[in-house]
């Protein structure tokens, strides 16, 4: 008798322990990330959206033993990058760090996009604000946007500015404020933000407007000198700095950036990301880095974020209209 009941306990026992490590396999298998992920960032090494995939990437789930990768796809103002993210599997292993240009204003600029950049992607996270300021060339004679303007008017059609490409957010404020201040400039476009400041801290372009993050340690070395931002108030962190519309009033140009996935993407795993890039922005290491690059940290739910996007989509479209700027 004591036999059989020690055979009933050993069976109980082994069935007990095969339905723990089932559930144990089950749990490792549903893990994520049980692999690297993959940041796409759809514009050259160097610009905001990368310097931000990078500080974010470092910080991934620390624990899990899982790199990420950080793959520059730039070309088409970020639509190569963006298309390759859309056609990806939505599995969240494959991610884009976009940007409001890409997602918000490509779609008045572009004829055929061969993705929806609203209906075709996931909104997972928020990372930032980043401050947009217009920077001219130290070898520019003005100090201020009274002094830029007057220049520019006195020599019509002379100057030119740099941008990230065709219908890049750079692109678009200095379009705008040539239509609000009738100023006659030249657009040089390149592949990325990154290369921009480049040929403007070399003097090949005379300006350039973008991420403040981009220009401060050459307003530091003396190759650049900012001229105003473009946020309806002044910066905190750059009290000196006037706001455009201190001059211009109503002119108002934000920049964003945020984390996208394809369209398909499980609500449990888009949350789960939400939840940790938005735990990596507030980490006070990152905190300080953000402070460091003029940027600000806004941590949306991707609910809140696609409604963001939405509103933003509409705003752009009837402005590149006003602008006359012809799709390619």
């Amino acid at each position: 008798m004591s036999r059989g009941i020690s055979r009933r306990h050993m069976l109980g026992g082994c069935i007990g322990a095969l339905a723990l490590s089932n559930r144990l396999w089950a749990a490792q298998a549903d893990s994520f990330p049980s692999k690297p992920i993959r940041f796409v960032v759809p514009f050259a090494p160097g610009g905001s959206t990368d310097i931000l995939a990078r500080i974010v990437g470092r910080h991934m789930f620390p624990g899990s033993g899982q790199a990420v990768v950080v793959e520059n796809v730039p070309g088409a103002g970020g639509n190569i990058g963006a298309t390759q993210v859309a056609r990806s599997p939505a599995d969240g292993y494959t991610l884009e760090i976009g940007s409001m240009s890409t997602h918000a204003m490509d779609d008045s600029l572009y004829r055929k996009l061969s993705f929806d950049p609203v209906g075709d992607f996931q909104t997972v996270a928020m990372l930032a604000y980043a401050i947009n300021a217009i920077a001219v060339s130290s070898k520019l004679p003005v100090k201020n946007l009274d002094e830029l303007l007057a220049y520019i008017r006195a020599h019509p059609g002379k100057l030119n500015y740099a941008s990230g490409g065709i219908g890049s957010h750079n692109h678009l404020t200095m379009a705008l404020l040539a239509k609000v201040a009738n100023l006659d400039i030249v657009h040089v476009p390149y592949k990325g933000g990154g290369p921009a400041v480049t040929a403007l801290v070399r003097g090949e372009c005379d300006m350039f407007a973008g991420g403040a993050s981009l220009l401060l340690s050459y307003v530091k070395s003396g190759q650049v000198r900012l001229i105003a931002v473009t946020e309806p108030r002044r910066y905190a962190g750059l009290p000196d700095i006037p706001s455009v519309s201190e001059l211009i009033k109503g002119f108002k140009v934000t920049n964003w950036y945020g984390v996208f996935g394809p369209k398909g993407m499980s609500t449990e795993r888009t949350q789960l990301l939400n939840k940790e890039i938005n735990h990596i922005t507030a980490l006070p290491e990152v905190a300080e880095r953000f402070k460091t690059l003029a940027m600000v940290r806004d941590p949306l739910t991707p609910t809140e974020l696609h409604a963001m996007l939405e509103a933003d989509h509409k705003l752009w479209a009837t402005t590149i209209k006003s602008l006359s700027i012809s799709p390619e």
